[in-house]
């Protein structure tokens, strides 16, 4: 696997949620995945939070967050939307 490049945790998950979406920071969390790009977490029974690891990761989620809205209504299966879009920080750039 190829190395992270920022260190991702479930800590930094709910530190990000607290600073950034208060609102969702109460809601249980735990980790699905640490992948080679990403780190998903549930979140709650309806949330996936999804860190990169790398900056080309970050631009993998980027692409997907302003395409994969304007595909969806246009593919024959469901598409995950993007319901929250974080922002960097100095502990997660």
């Amino acid at each position: 696997m190829p190395a992270a490049e920022v260190s991702v945790s479930a800590d930094l998950v709910r530190r990000l949620l607290d600073e950034q979406h208060p609102d969702l920071a109460g809601l249980p969390g735990e980790v699905l995945a640490n992948g080679w790009d990403n780190l998903v977490c549930r979140l709650g029974e309806e949330f996936l939070v999804r860190l990169p690891r790398r900056a080309m990761a970050a631009e993998l989620v980027a692409h997907e967050q302003r395409w994969l809205p304007q595909l969806a209504g246009r593919l024959p299966l469901p598409v995950p939307a993007p319901v929250r879009v974080g922002r960097p920080t100095a502990q997660y750039p």
